[in-house]
C-alpha cells in the first residue's frame, strides 16, 4: 500500500463517516427533542403532506365542535325562555277558565285582567329579551331559516339552530296560518263579515271583542286587536308586520255583555252570516240580548279566549319540540366530531409523531458508531508520522 503525505485517505473516509453519524444523532436529538418525526421536508416529504393535511382537519372539526356547543347553547337558552312563557300560558288559560263564570263581578274581572294583560306583556318582554350575546333570538330578529352553524371542518358542513319568533304577535300569526293559510290574514284591518269565517281563531277573537265591547263594524273590531306596524297591513306575526293590541284583547276577558246592547241583533246577524262556530242564528231575531243569549255569548267569549290559549301554547310547543330535536341533532354532530378527532389524530400520530423507542435505540447505535468513528479518525490521523521513519 503506497504511503501519502498530502492526501490522509483513511482521515478523510474517518471524517466523512464521522459527519454521517453525527448528522444522524442530531436527527435523533430533534425527533427526540420535539416529539415529532417530522420536523421539515426533508425528514418525510410526503408524509409532511399527509400530516398536514390531517391537521386541518383535527383544527376544523375541533373549531367545529365548538360551534355546535354553541348552537346547543342557543337551543337551550331559548327553550328555557320558551318554557317560561309556556307556564305563564298556561296561567292565563286558568284565568280564561275562571272568567267564564258569570257569577263574578266587575272588581274580580278586573283583578283577572290585571294578571291576564301582565302575563301577556311579560311574555312579549321575554321573546324581546332573550338573547345570545347581544343576539336576538326569540323575537323578529331571529331569522326564519333559523341560525347557521358550521359543524363541520369543510365547505358545506352546517346545519342550523331554528329558535323562531315567540312574540305574541307571530304566535297568533302561526295559530292563523295552521289553521287557515297564509292569506286569510293579508289585509286584517279590512276584515269583513265574510273573512270571519276562515279567520279561524283570529276572526273568532275579532267576534268576542265585537260582543263585549258593542262594536258592529268588523274592520273597527279588526284594527282594534290587530294594528298594523307604520300602515303594514300584511301577514300577521311572520314579518311583524302586526302588533296583537294586548289591551283590546284583555276586554274580551274583563267586559260582560249587558242586555241593553245597542247592537246585539246586528252583530249576532253578522257573526251568524260569517259562520262563527257556536254562535246560533236565534240571536239574531232579539234586539237585546238577556237571559240564555247572554249566556251563549259569555260562553262563546270564554271559548274564544280558551281557544286563542291553547293555540299559543300549541305554537310554543311546536318551537320547542323543533328546538328538542335540533339540540339532539346537534349533540350528535358533537360526539361524531369528538369521535374523529380522536381517529385522524391517530392517524396523524403514526405518520408525524416519534417512535420513541426505535429512536432512542437509533441514537444509542449513531453514538457506538460515534465513538467508533472519533477512535478510527484519530488513528488514521497518525499514518502521515509513518512516514518520518523512512526521512530518518
Amino acid at each position: 500500500m503506497a504511503l501519502f503525505v498530502n492526501t490522509n485517505v483513511a482521515a478523510l473516509n474517518g471524517q466523512k463517516n464521522l459527519n454521517d453519524v453525527t448528522a444522524r444523532m442530531n436527527s435523533s436529538f430533534e425527533k427526540l427533542s420535539s416529539g415529532s418525526r417530522i420536523n421539515s421536508a426533508k425528514d418525510d416529504a410526503a408524509g409532511l403532506q399527509i400530516s398536514d393535511r390531517l391537521t386541518t382537519q383535527v383544527i376544523g372539526l375541533e373549531q367545529a365542535t365548538r360551534n355546535a356547543n354553541d348552537g346547543i347553547s342557543i337551543a337551550q337558552i331559548a327553550e328555557g325562555a320558551l318554557g317560561e312563557m309556556t307556564n305563564n300560558i298556561q296561567r292565563m288559560r286558568q284565568l280564561a277558565v275562571q272568567g267564564g263564570n258569570r257569577t263574578l263581578s266587575s272588581d274580580d274581572r278586573e283583578a283577572l285582567g290585571q294578571e291576564f294583560e301582565k302575563l301577556l306583556n311579560v311574555n312579549n318582554g321575554i321573546a324581546n329579551r332573550t338573547a345570545f350575546g347581544t343576539q336576538k333570538i326569540l323575537n323578529s330578529e331571529s331569522p326564519e331559516t333559523g341560525f347557521q352553524i358550521q359543524t363541520g371542518a369543510y365547505a358545506g358542513e352546517q346545519d342550523s339552530i331554528t329558535t323562531g319568533n315567540a312574540e305574541l304577535t307571530a304566535l297568533f300569526g302561526k295559530v292563523a296560518v295552521d289553521e287557515s293559510g297564509v292569506g286569510a290574514l293579508s289585509l286584517i284591518t279590512n276584515a269583513t263579515a265574510s273573512d270571519l269565517g276562515a279567520m279561524g281563531t283570529a276572526g273568532k277573537l275579532i267576534a268576542g271583542y265585537m260582543m263585549v265591547n258593542d262594536v258592529s263594524a268588523v274592520s273597527l273590531a279588526a284594527a282594534a286587536l290587530f294594528t298594523p306596524v307604520e300602515g303594514n297591513v300584511s301577514e300577521l306575526g311572520t314579518t311583524a308586520a302586526a302588533e296583537v293590541n294586548v289591551s283590546s284583547l284583555v276586554t274580551i276577558l274583563t267586559k260582560e255583555t249587558v242586555a241593553s246592547a245597542a247592537n246585539s241583533s246586528e252583530i249576532a246577524t253578522i257573526l251568524v252570516s260569517a259562520n262563527i262556530t257556536g254562535l246560533s242564528s236565534e240571536l239574531t231575531t232579539v234586539s237585546n240580548w238577556s237571559g240564555e243569549e247572554l249566556n251563549t255569548v259569555h260562553g262563546f267569549a270564554t271559548d274564544v279566549l280558551l281557544d286563542s290559549m291553547s293555540g299559543l301554547i300549541t305554537q310554543v310547543d311546536k318551537q320547542r319540540a323543533k328546538l328538542g330535536a335540533e339540540q339532539n341533532g346537534l349533540t350528535s354532530v358533537v360526539r361524531n366530531n369528538t369521535t374523529a378527532v380522536v381517529n385522524v389524530s391517530d392517524s396523524r400520530s403514526r405518520i408525524q409523531d416519534t417512535d420513541f423507542a426505535a429512536e432512542t435505540a437509533e441514537l444509542t447505535r449513531n453514538q457506538i458508531i460515534q465513538q467508533a468513528s472519533t477512535t478510527i479518525l484519530s488513528q488514521a490521523n497518525q499514518l502521515p508520522q509513518t512516514a518520518l521513519t523512512l526521512l530518518g
